[in-house]
């Protein structure tokens, strides 16, 4: 449980994306930076004990989606021109 909470701490590639490079975040850096959230929040997830294979995956697209609207805020989404 210790190397989940961990793993969740160190994730939000795409807010830290935003934060970092502000105005200058390509489009294979935010999609690199969304795969990675969504493998380390799944894998945090699946160190649960009573999750499924489904409860972890949805567990990890459901906070990378978080992460990434708050990554969107922070101006990571620049160059998707939305």
């Amino acid at each position: 449980m210790k190397h989940a909470l961990l793993a969740l701490a160190v994730s939000g590639c795409v807010t830290t994306a935003g934060i970092v490079k502000h105005q200058d975040v390509s489009v294979p850096l935010l999609i690199g930076a969304t795969v990675a959230d969504l493998v380390v929040s799944s894998a945090a997830a699946s160190q649960i004990q009573q999750y499924s294979f489904g409860g972890s995956l949805a567990t990890g697209l459901a906070f990378t989606a978080v992460d990434v609207a708050i990554g969107c805020l922070t101006g990571a989404c620049t160059a998707l021109r939305l």
